[in-house]
């Protein structure tokens, strides 16, 4: 524990600020400042190095006590008939605080990333699907594919973790790894590998990328593909990668659901299952999910945990009632189904509460930018930085733990959310 004037290096720290948790980080505190010393990318430095901030409660922005803002939220969430907990950042003990507060509050919990996350829900409750780990992409894949993703964007340091790391369990050598992306717009750089050689690109825009995936399955089965359907390039292009596809020893399909169309991405998701069984036919093939940073695999599991549903349920029938379209954040708003909001958020203060003219509740890592139409603001500690803790990694196997760097007046979600569970 580092006072004042005091000055202490962290090693093997895991990172709070995006689902791969990478867990080799270097921290520096220096007199309370933080100064990210090895192993960081770009999202790690900007969030480990903003000044910590003694922010104050406020209510309809005037400053006020602790207390008071937690009377104030009480009140409000005594007099809703129908809350909405959303946001829903945290760690695994803000999350269980925040279950808990919902049970007794009878509302309405969502993750701020609930619409991408759906996308991979719905196709995991209906059809189930094959997946990996991040582990075994280190230690096994000689066959990436990354679909409507570069990863590296998203998750700065994906392939120096995952794929060009050394050793494998496995003797998988680094030029023994193919990386093939579908999609545009996308970032390949971080797919040569370290001996230069380039990644296959197979272009199709955003909204041709099912079709592109079709083909592939169509290709795959030995079904002749008319010239008509798909421009020359593509098609050698998606030729190739059918040899690669029966050459791999262990494949990797890999998506974001964020990043595919809004009006189609889970019919690509649905898409990628389906050829990812038809491939486990004759050869070993997974997938891997990008997403659940700010939380959202841990609060996933949380709500599973301990309402036996995944995100979206509500509590306001004395039971866990799950609907993953009837209770997202965006429909609830939009047809004024409920009259109250509660936005938890512990670690990226550049998202924004919701929009709305019913009364909100911002519990939020501490920072100044605070909208005066807020009804109550209550700041908290930051874990990874402020407190310990634990986050769900994004592929949901393994939960990393979190340590305190800096001391902070600001109390943890968790305990702030059983004060407010006791008064409301």
């Amino acid at each position: 524990m580092s006072t004042k004037n005091q000055t202490h290096l962290y090693k093997d720290l895991a990172c709070p600020f995006c689902s791969l948790h990478c867990d080799d980080l270097e921290v520096r505190n220096s007199a309370g400042k933080l100064i990210v010393e090895k192993n960081a990318c770009s999202i790690a430095t900007s969030q480990y190095e903003k000044p910590g901030i003694l922010s104050t409660p406020m209510i309809f922005g005037e400053k006020t006590t602790l207390d008071k803002a937690l009377a104030k939220a009480a009140s409000i969430l005594k007099n809703s008939n129908q809350p909405l907990f959303t946001g829903s950042a945290s760690d695994v003990n803000g999350c269980r605080s925040l279950m808990a507060l919902a049970d007794k509050s009878g509302a309405i919990v969502d993750h701020l990333h609930g619409d991408s996350m759906v996308s991979n829900l719905r196709i995991l409750q209906n059809k189930g699907w094959i997946t990996t780990t991040l582990t075994e992409i280190k230690n096994r894949a000689d066959l990436l594919i990354f679909i409507g993703t570069d990863a590296s964007s998203r998750y700065p340091r994906f392939f120096e973790r995952l794929v060009w790391d050394q050793p494998s369990l496995a003797g998988l050598k680094k030029n023994k790894r193919h990386i093939t992306y579908i999609g545009d717009d996308l970032d390949i750089e971080q797919g040569k590998n370290p001996n230069g050689n380039k990644p296959t690109l197979i272009k199709p825009n955003r909204e041709s990328i099912n079709e592109t995936l079709s083909i592939l399955r169509a290709l795959l089965k030995g079904t002749k593909i008319e010239e008509n359907l798909i421009d020359s390039q593509t098609l050698t292009r998606l030729r190739k990668l059918v040899d690669l596809i029966r050459a791999a020893n262990y494949g990797v399909l890999i998506w974001d659901p964020a990043e595919f169309s809004s009006t189609d991405g889970e019919l690509s998701v649905q898409i990628i299952s389906d050829l990812l069984r038809e491939l486990n036919q004759k050869q070993r093939f997974a997938g891997l999910s990008l997403g659940g940073s700010d939380g959202g695999t841990t609060f996933n599991s949380v709500c599973t945990w301990q309402s036996g549903f995944p995100l979206r349920v509500n509590f306001s029938e004395k039971r866990p009632v799950h609907d993953m379209f009837a209770y997202s954040t965006k429909n609830l708003l939009n047809r004024a189904h409920v009259d109250s909001l509660l936005w938890l958020n512990n670690f990226d203060t550049s998202l924004s509460v919701p929009r709305t003219k019913i009364p909100r509740i911002m519990i939020s890592r501490a920072t100044r930018k605070i909208s005066e139409n807020i009804d109550v603001y209550i700041p908290i500690a930051t874990p990874g930085l402020e407190h310990k803790g634990n986050l769900m990694r994004m592929d949901g196997v393994l939960s990393l733990p979190l340590r305190k760097l800096r001391e902070s007046e600001h109390l943890s979600a968790a305990h702030i959310l059983d004060k407010l569970r006791e008064l409301a």
